[in-house]
């Protein structure tokens, strides 16, 4: 069941006013992915900052922001313990720019307080400057429990920025893979899409059009599976996987659906 609500994002920026949101919960095997659009994008620049609050309570899970520390301009992603951000330290802490479908959970690396998406010249650690749409990996706290997420941003430069989207897994310590909760005309490719794990360890799939291709991987992002269609049905069993959580990933026409199975 799918349902969107309207909600009011607050003031970031006088120049944008209250953004509306659309929050969509999208139902998965093992847990609830909570989407919000920001609509329009927000589009950042000299001194401009967001703060995103994932589950909607008023505190700010992560502040994406620009700033000049005096030798030259950065875009940051701020956060204070327990949260943080998917990074890298090497002398200097950079946000790691994570690609779609990939795994947010207790395997990453998280790091608290200011990383990097893209510094001035001579800082070549920055992974966001220039390349696009990315996704950053976020982990934050819901009544002492911790929560996965992820945020989409695009780093034009270390002195503008656009942030796009993000969404949170609402079942604590659950995996979330980026990219999670999305709705889009490719969710057209996957009318009455269906699946269940039989009693036989078989996953079973259907939907209207015919299916190219399937990837399992493990919580860890081990590919365990790798498998081609060719029908609007499929059958592929999971008997040699060990017991756990896994997350499939179908595509159609190419586009992509990701979802997680339960191997009991």
């Amino acid at each position: 069941m799918k349902k969107i609500t309207k909600t009011s994002f607050g003031k970031k920026l006088a120049k944008y006013g209250a953004l509306s949101l659309a929050i969509a919960g999208v139902a998965d095997a093992t847990g609830q992915v909570i989407y919000t659009d920001i609509d329009p994008d927000f589009v950042g620049g000299l001194g401009d900052s967001i703060g995103i609050d994932f589950d909607n309570d008023g505190t700010d899970d992560v502040t994406i922001l620009q700033s000049n520390n005096g030798n030259y301009e950065l875009v940051t992603a701020n956060t204070a313990a327990p949260n943080g951000v998917v990074a890298n330290s090497n002398g200097y802490l950079y946000a790691s720019n994570l690609s779609y479908g990939a795994s947010i959970n207790s395997f990453n690396s998280f790091y608290s307080g200011s990383a990097s998406f893209c510094a001035g010249v001579g800082y070549t650690g920055s992974a966001f400057c220039g390349l696009g749409e990315g996704y950053l990996g976020v982990k934050f706290e819901i009544a002492g429990a911790t929560h996965y997420g992820w945020v989409r941003v695009d780093i034009a430069d270390s002195s503008n920025f656009t942030v796009i989207d993000f969404a949170y897994e609402s079942m604590a310590g659950e995996t979330i893979l980026a990219g999670d909760g999305v709705l889009g005309v490719n969710d057209n490719s996957f009318n009455n899409f269906s699946y269940y794990v039989d009693a036989n360890n078989a996953l079973n799939l259907k939907t209207d059009l015919q299916f190219e291709n399937i990837t399992i991987f493990s919580i860890s992002g081990q590919q365990v599976i790798n498998q081609k269609l060719s029908s609007n049905e499929g059958t592929i069993s999971i008997s040699n996987l060990q017991q756990g959580v896994y997350i499939a990933r179908v595509s159609i026409e190419g586009n992509t659906k990701t979802f997680k199975i339960i191997k009991k």
